[in-house]
């Protein structure tokens, strides 16, 4: 299980536990799916962040097109790993902030808590036992 907790640029806030299919999304809203947290911005994609829990750790999927936005994938100590349109990254224990930028301004805050755990098969095959 993973804890999601979110802040928007508007001071919405919230917190969401996701396990096994769960997924949480930031983006547009107007689509056939709404998002768990949404924008009406022009420039956000419907689907510009997905987290998603997996092993060893949750998985963000960058679906935001480029319109001069900035995924970030932070770390404790500040350092920041970029995500590019369509790409998806791992979090880990030190690098778990999540951050959506457009021309400069942080739409969105997303920081996830998760226990440090096997990959996906390896806790699959620790319930089968």
């Amino acid at each position: 299980m993973i804890t999601v907790m979110w802040k928007t640029a508007a001071g919405e806030k919230g917190e969401v536990q996701l396990s096994g299919d769960d997924k949480w999304t930031f983006g547009r809203t107007g689509g056939a799916d709404e998002p768990t947290v949404g924008v009406d911005h022009p420039l956000v994609s419907r689907t510009a962040l997905v987290i998603r829990d997996s092993g060893p750790g949750p998985v963000v999927f960058r679906g935001q097109r480029d319109n001069g936005a900035k995924v970030s994938l932070v770390s404790v100590i500040g350092s920041v790993t970029w995500l590019d349109e369509g790409t998806a990254g791992n979090l880990t224990a030190e690098e778990n902030r999540v951050e959506l930028s457009l021309d400069g301004e942080v739409l969105v805050t997303v920081d996830v808590e998760f226990d440090q755990r096997g990959s996906v098969v390896e806790r699959q095959q620790a319930d089968e036992r």
